[in-house]
Formats: structure tokens, sequence, C-alpha cells
């Protein structure tokens, strides 16, 4: 049985990726299904107790131990906006102002995408939710069309760690690296649009005060949330003055900020807040919590040390990929996207795959190989991020929706098709007027 230890890292990720999902087919709750093959896939690499231990000491991390908090403030969050009556109001004052309320639907996703946070989509659900008052929209359209407009800003948006991450390896400045990125967007948008957004019938309300802006009405949910949006950015840009940086200094300031946000929402609403705590009681909100704690769990599965070396089955999964001798542009292109599927994050596929794509182009490239390189490598990535079944957004998404991701994936595979044939045409351009 010692050849079970010695089989390539690809074989023991992708299996423990088909085990994930065959659970999950069978019904058994994701979160349950991604910490079983987490401990099952460290155990595998034969790194037993020591392993197991590492995967435990990782919550010992404050980006991780507080991560699950925050989803469950923005659970708590959520709700209050729909107990105390806010969403409601703001939602209904945005359909009678907006005529086109394809807008709405996915204006609303892609104003919180603005704001980087763990699992952000969680809290855009509930608007697209009180969109379709009528439920006329299936689940999974709406999964989707929260889920892909949430991210049509990460390609450049510098608020997103996997952006800076990128800028920092590929050597490009702040502004070539904009200039690069930004057309992804509008390619989103197309591609959202021709095979999301297309798939909505018109929802053709008629109010009496048709164009005419409540504003009060508006801010009513959008002003909690625009302090919440507030205080983050000024968080993450003060307290690495006082010593506390990256991810952490962006998750405490989200604390902060869903605090003073919780506190703006019950302002006039206290009674709501019984109500709201109710939440505690039902399942879902614990399963999700469990769902966040299992993909964490099956990260450190992944960095967790295997040999003396320190390799990782993310590095040994590259370094295989590298001795096969297939051509260049392919590995290029594989290394971030099975990066971006495993992983489920930008920063991940960007950490583990960037090191590597830019080594093979060489020490020092020029203006048009780093360019058309960052373009391609960074959209092939960001695919294989939203095709993820590990992306944290995807999964509680679904579970919002209360329906499967596998539903969703008809709606989601035109737009991402849209971007890498971008990704091709663009980055053959760029290497030819760089």
């Amino acid at each position: 049985m010692d050849w079970l230890l010695h089989v390539p890292a690809y074989v023991k990720v992708g299996s423990s990726f088909l085990g994930i999902l065959l659970l999950y087919r069978l019904r058994v709750p994701l979160g349950v299904a991604i910490l079983t093959f987490s401990t099952l896939l460290t155990l595998w690499t034969g790194t037993g107790v020591d392993g197991l231990r590492y995967q435990i000491n990782s919550f010992v991390l404050p980006q991780n131990y507080l991560l699950p908090l925050i989803i469950l403030l923005l659970l708590f969050f959520s709700d209050s906006l729909n107990k105390t009556g806010r969403m409601d109001r703001t939602i209904a004052a945005l359909k009678s102002w907006l005529k086109n309320k394809h807008l709405i639907l996915a204006g609303l996703p892609a104003l919180v995408g603005l704001l980087p946070m763990p699992a952000g989509a969680l809290f855009s659900a509930p608007f697209v939710d009180a969109v379709d008052q009528g439920q006329e929209i299936e689940p999974p359209l709406k999964v989707a069309i929260n889920y892909w407009f949430r991210h049509i800003w990460e390609y450049w948006w510098p608020l997103y760690p996997g952006v800076i991450l990128a800028m920092q390896y590929s050597g490009l400045s702040a502004v070539k690296f904009f200039f690069i990125q930004m057309p992804f967007t509008l390619a989103a948008v197309l591609g959202g649009y021709l095979f999301i957004l297309r798939k909505v019938k018109r929802l053709d309300d008629h109010h009496e005060n048709e164009g005419h802006l409540d504003a009060a009405a508006v801010l009513s949910a959008l002003g909690p949330i625009g302090l919440l949006v507030l205080i983050s950015l000024v968080g993450s840009a003060l307290l690495p003055l006082i010593g506390v940086e990256g991810t952490l200094a962006n998750l405490i300031a989200m604390v902060v900020g869903l605090v003073a946000a919780l506190a703006a929402v019950f302002t006039g609403h206290a009674s709501a807040f019984g109500s709201t705590m109710l939440m505690l009681k039902r399942s879902d909100t614990w399963l999700m919590i469990v769902l966040v704690i299992g993909i964490q769990t099956f990260a450190a599965a992944l960095s967790c040390p295997v040999d003396d070396a320190g390799s990782t089955l993310i590095t040994g999964m590259r370094d295989e990929l590298i001795r096969t001798g297939i051509p260049l542009i392919m590995v290029i292109m594989l290394i971030p996207f099975i990066s971006g599927m495993v992983t489920g994050v930008a920063f991940g596929f960007v950490g583990a795959s960037f090191p590597i794509v830019f080594a093979l182009v060489g020490p020092d490239p020029s203006a048009a190989v780093a360019a058309a390189t960052t373009a391609f490598a960074y959209t092939f990535g960001y695919m294989g991020m939203m095709l993820s079944p590990m992306h944290a957004c995807f999964v509680v998404t679904a579970e919002y929706f209360k329906t499967s991701i596998f539903s969703a994936y008809r709606y989601i595979i035109g737009p991402a098709f849209v971007i890498l044939l971008a990704s091709i045409l663009l980055s053959a351009l760029y290497y030819n007027i760089f």
C-alpha cells in the first residue's frame, strides 16, 4: 500500500475533488464533504498527525478564525436588513426609480463587488432575491446573476489582494496593469448580459411615481452598506500605519464596519433585534459556517509541507505539469487555471502560479511579453477560480438560494468562454502593441 503515498499530487488532489463532489451529489452538506476529504487528503500525503496538526493550527492565525466570525456577522446583517424592512423599502424605491430591472439585478451585486469581502456574494444575494418579489426567476439563474456580476471588478480593482499580488509578480506599473486588465470587466459584463441576464424575463412592475427617486428609501438599506464600505476602506488604509497589514487589516476593518453597520440598521428598529437573533437557531446558518471552515481546512491541506524541503501539494502539481514537456503556452494557461480550480481564490491562484509562470518566460521579460503573459495567465486563473466548487462565493450563494452549484454551471459556462476568448485576443494584441 506504500505506493499510494507516492502517486502524483494531481491524482491526490483530483481524487479528493471528485470525492467532495460525489458526497455533495449524495446530499451530504458541502461543508461536511469538504472537511471529510480535507482530512483524508492530508492523511494521503503521508504527513499523518503532523499534517492534521498543521490544519488545526492554521486556525490560530487571526485571519482564519476571523473569517467564520465575519460570515456569521454578514448573515446576521443580511437578515437584519430583511427583518427591519429596510431591504424591501430600498428595493421598492430602486424598482420605482429605474425602468430597467435588469440593471438592478446586475447592479446591486456589482456594487457590492467593489468591496473585497470574504464570501461577499452572500452579502448581495438577499438583494437579488428581493428584486424578484414574485419569485419568477429560478434559483440557479439567481445564483448565476449574483455570483457573476459580483466578480466583474477583480481583474483590476486595486482593493483586491490578488490584483496587488499579480502586479507585484508581473513587474508592471499600476497604470499599465489597469490598462491591460480593465477590458476584461467589459467582457464580463457583455458575457453576463448575453448568457445570464437575457434569460430573465422583463420585470414590468408599474409604480405611480415611476422615475422619481426617493433618496431616503434608497438609503434605508444602502446607507448602512455604505457605512460598512467606508469603515472597511478607511480601516484597511489606516491599520497598516500601526503595524496591522494585509488580509488581517482588511478583516479587522470589516468586523468594525459590520458592527457599526448593524448599529445603524437597528437605529429606530430595535424591536427587530429579537426576531433577527432567531437566525442563530437555524441549521442553515451553522451549515454555512461549517462550509467556510471546510474551505479553509482544504486550503490548509494544500499548503501543508509534505517533505523536509517544504514542498506542498500545490507546488507538486505545478512541477508535475512542467515535467510533462507540454508547450510553454499551455503551461502558462494550465497552471493558473488548475490553481484557480483548486484554491477557489484569486490570491491563491496568483500566489501559486505567477512565480512559476514568470520564471518560465525568463528574467526581465519585455513589456510586450509581460503584458501578454499577465493578461493570459490572470484570466485563465480567474476563470478556474470562477468555475471552482471550492469558491466560497459560489457555494454560499447556492446555499442561500437552496440549490446546487451544478445547476448554475449552465449559466456560468457561456460568460466564462467569453472571458477566455477575450484573454486570447487581448493577449495577442498586447504582444504586438507594447
